[in-house]
Order: structure tokens, then C-alpha cells, then sequence
């Protein structure tokens, strides 16, 4: 009796008048039909389950960015409505970067608890929701609250979506696929200012109430939950991630997942393609998250993760570790919230450049701020200031963010062929090198296309350099300790 599987051999059992060889022949079934999930997943082959689940990942991933992003454009041509000074536009702006910082550690635990597609589900609608009740917000501190429990809400997109995508390809291409995925970040960044291009190139108001009229800046919050929408419709007929059922000991409904991933990509169920009448998963090893918070209540399971998180800033580990928080924010501050404020300096540039001035980027935003600060204080009527208050946005400032986005994009396909030949070492130098060297330049360049492209180059190599970073380090700790570190930089990897 013959039983195949991938890198199996075959298990004969002989024919015995005595019984107990009996038990033996039904012991080595039992044995030869067990079959580990990565095997499994290698004998269905990547097909129409991997390409949907990528591309229902890239949309979600889309809105989670566009989401983030667009309140730069939005703190422009809202700051006359909601009346905002330069201080509240930054309010704006962190609040929903600040609700992902916060929660998204905790999210990953909870992950590996409900589920990945129920919390990945959930945490899409809710942010979707929260997005079309922003639409009609009016005040400016309601609208930053609800930025702030939208931000949380997308803290369980980014710690959800990339282990439920990863866990339904094999190890061969999981990496690629999760990188395929990263580069839909770059797809935001060209969709977020050229769907605000088209809503804002009108200029025209819709009176709701006798205080509200609807502008068209409110629509680009519709545009920004479209794709995410979507894509959590497209991802409905999907099952939970087998492995996590697996490891759930839910042996039964792991089964029927996989079975519908076989019927999905090759339009027959698993056992007649695996030519077997029974399927027998081994159950994953039970995660070490999950082990954590089944504590008795909220104190003792976030007691637990702090002292599974605590190693990491021990010897040997802790130098490592410490100046790489500190490297992150420097990151950090470069990539992400300079790209955040990058609509705004470009706006007030262009403004400038279009009185004839020649100047470096500084010096036309000091002369920038410097008049709204004479406006403010020459004006003795707060309508009459409001009348005057100036929220176009220059069509520079679009072109300027869509050629940001396509930097990146083209930006993350040169990294990925040179990070081999050339070193992670070598590639993470350079890179922040001339990272540095664009800063610097800034101050004394007044070419407008030279500005361009250093801040094009300050934003972009931060932010490359921040994968490769993680990874490296990464390979620096051990594997139980790998977990946590990955955890701690997982919401600022995938939203940057």
C-alpha cells in the first residue's frame, strides 16, 4: 500500500496473518496522508487565489495610504472652512498616523486571536465608515477625533493584511508577493493627488444646511475609501488563512479552506488532486502570540507581551536594537512627515514662483508665512478675514506629487536589483548619503526643477532605506526575538 505526497516516499506495508500488523498498516495510512500545509499549498500551485488575494491587498493597501496622504492636500483647501492656523493643519495631519502608532502592536496579538480575515474585514468597513462620516464633518476637532479612531482602525489593516496575504503563498513566493504588494504604496501615491486634481480643478458649493455647504474637498475622502471598499468586497468569498486555523486546532474548517483554494485555482477539490481519500493536516505549532494573551484579563496578557518585548533592549541585543529606534525616527521625520507637509511647501512655493521670484524653498515660505501673518494681524474682522483667506491650490502642486509617486515606484524596482549585487550595507550608505547631500542642498538651490528633484531624493531614500534597515536587523537577533522586533516597526514599515 503506497501513499504519494511532495518528498515523500512511499510507505509498503506487508501483508502479516498476525493482527497487530494490522494496526501497523493503518498506523503508516495515518502517517503517510498527514501533510504539512506548505506542502499542500505546493501541489495546488500559485494561481487566481494568489493574484486576488494580491490584488484585493493592493487596493486595501491603497486606501490605507491615500487616507494617510491626502490630509495634506485636504489641510489646504480646508483651512479657510475650517478656519485652521498652521499648528491645527498639523493636528490634522498626525491624527491618523498617531491612532496607527498606538495600536498597531497590539492589533498583531489580537490577529492571531479572532482571525486575520475578520479583523482585516472588520477594521476595512470601519475605516471605510468612518471616511464617508468625515465627509460631513464641520468641526475642525470632531473631524481630527475621528481622524484619530480611523487611524487606529487602519492600525488593524497593517497588522492583519500582509501575514493573511503571506499565509496563502508558499515560502518561494511569499516574499515576492508581499513586495508586489509594497508597491501599491506608490500606486497611492499617484492616485491620492491625481483624484484631487480632478475634484478640485471645480470650485463650486452645495448648501446642506443654513451652515454647511458641501465642497468638492470633502470628495476626495469618498475617492480615497473607494478602492479599500472594494476590495473587501472582493476578498468576502475568501476563507480565514488555514494556517491560522490550523494553529487554532480547527482541523476541519483548515481543511475546507484549502479545499477551496484547490477548487478556486485548479477547479478540483485538494483530495482528488492530491489523489487521496482522506486529508490529514499537521497542526501548526501554536504562535507565540497567541501563547501571550490568554491571560486571565487586559492587565496580565499586556503584562506578558511587555516581557516578551522587554529582550530586546538587553545585551547583546539592546546598542542594536537602541540606535535603531533612534535611526527609525530620523527616517521617519525625512520620509513620511516631510512627504505629509510636501503639498503644502510646494503650494506656497508655487504661489511665491509665480510672483517672479527666484529664491531657495525656505526663503519663499518665510516670505510665505510671514504674509499670512501680516494678513492676520491687519485684520480687524474675522468674515471680512475668512473672505480673504486663500485655499487654491496650484496645479504644481499635483504634477509635484504625482512625479513623487512614480519616484517611488521606480524607486523600489531599482532597490530590489541592486540590493543583492551591491549589499544591504553598501545600498543603505549610499542611500542615506545622498539623502543627506538633497537636504542640504535645498538651502541654496533656487532652480525649480533642481528643487524637484532633491526633495524628490530626500523623501524617497529615507524611505526606501527603511526596509532595508528592518531587514538587516532582523538578521541581527535570534528567532525568538525576531517576532517582537518585527512587531515594533511592523505599523511604520507598511505605512510608510
Amino acid at each position: 500500500m503506497q501513499f504519494s505526497g511532495k518528498n515523500r516516499e512511499g510507505i509498503d506495508v506487508g501483508r502479516s496473518e498476525e493482527d497487530g500488523h494490522l494496526g501497523h498498516r493503518q498506523t503508516a495510512k495515518v502517517l503517510a496522508n498527514e501533510w504539512e500545509y506548505e506542502q499542500v499549498l505546493e501541489e495546488i500551485g500559485f494561481g487566481k487565489t494568489q493574484w486576488l488575494l494580491l490584488l484585493i491587498s493592493g487596493l486595501i493597501t491603497t486606501t490605507s495610504m491615500a487616507a494617510q496622504t491626502s490630509l495634506g492636500i485636504i489641510a489646504i483647501a480646508s483651512q479657510c472652512e475650517f478656519n485652521m492656523t498652521q499648528g491645527e493643519k498639523g493636528v490634522m495631519m498626525a491624527s491618523s498616523v498617531a491612532g496607527i502608532v498606538v495600536s498597531t502592536y497590539i492589533w498583531g496579538y489580537i490577529s492571531d486571536v479572532v482571525g486575520r480575515r475578520s479583523l482585516l474585514v472588520w477594521c476595512t468597513f470601519i475605516t471605510s465608515a468612518l471616511l464617508l462620516i468625515t465627509m460631513f464633518v464641520t468641526n475642525i476637532w470632531l473631524f481630527n477625533f475621528i481622524n484619530l479612531i480611523m487611524g487606529i482602525s487602519l492600525g488593524g489593516i497593517s497588522g492583519t493584511l500582509y501575514p493573511y496575504l503571506g499565509e496563502f503563498n508558499t515560502f518561494k513566493y511569499r516574499a515576492v508577493v508581499i513586495n508586489y504588494c509594497n508597491m501599491f504604496v506608490s500606486v497611492a501615491a499617484i492616485y491620492m493627488p491625481a483624484t484631487a486634481w480632478l475634484v478640485l480643478s471645480s470650485d463650486w458649493s452645495l448648501p446642506i444646511t443654513s451652515s454647511f455647504s458641501f465642497r468638492p474637498w470633502r470628495l476626495i475622502l469618498l475617492f480615497n475609501l473607494l478602492p479599500g471598499f472594494l476590495g473587501i468586497l472582493m476578498m468576502l468569498p475568501f476563507p480565514e488563512s488555514p494556517k491560522f486555523l490550523l494553529a487554532q486546532q480547527k482541523h476541519d474548517q483548515a481543511v475546507a479552506a484549502i479545499n477551496w483554494i484547490s477548487k478556486c485555482n485548479r477547479n478540483i477539490d485538494v483530495k482528488s488532486l492530491l489523489k487521496i481519500t482522506e486529508l490529514r493536516m499537521k497542526t501548526e505549532e501554536l504562535s507565540e502570540s497567541l501563547q501571550l494573551i490568554t491571560g486571565r484579563n487586559i492587565c496580565s496578557i499586556l503584562k506578558n507581551i511587555w516581557k516578551a518585548t522587554v529582550p530586546l533592549f538587553h545585551k547583546p541585543y539592546g546598542g542594536n536594537f537602541s540606535l535603531a529606534v533612534v535611526a527609525m525616527c530620523g527616517l521617519f521625520f525625512a520620509s513620511n512627515g516631510m512627504q505629509i507637509w510636501y503639498p503644502e511647501i510646494v503650494n506656497r512655493s508655487a504661489h511665491g514662483s509665480e510672483t517672479g521670484q527666484s529664491a531657495t524653498v525656505c526663503k519663499i515660505l518665510d516670505e510665505s508665512f510671514e504674509r499670512d501673518h501680516l494678513r492676520i494681524v491687519n485684520s480687524t474682522d474675522s468674515a471680512e478675514d475668512i473672505k480673504t483667506c486663500n485655499d487654491s491650490i496650484n496645479a504644481k502642486t499635483y504634477v509635484d506629487n504625482i512625479i513623487m509617486g512614480l519616484a517611488f515606484l521606480v524607486g523600489f524596482s531599482v532597490q530590489g536589483a541592486i540590493l543583492n549585487p551591491l549589499g544591504r550595507k553598501n545600498v543603505l550608505l549610499s542611500a542615506l548619503g545622498l539623502g543627506v547631500l538633497s537636504g542640504l542642498l535645498l538651502h541654496f538651490v533656487t532652480n525649480t526643477t533642481g528643487i524637484l528633484i532633491l526633495f524628490c531624493l530626500y523623501i524617497l531614500l529615507p524611505g526606501l532605506s527603511i526596509s532595508t534597515m528592518c531587514g538587516a536587523l532582523v538578521d541581527l537577533v535570534p528567532t525568538q526575538l525576531s517576532l517582537w522586533f518585527a512587531r515594533t516597526f511592523s505599523s511604520h514599515l507598511i505605512n510608510n
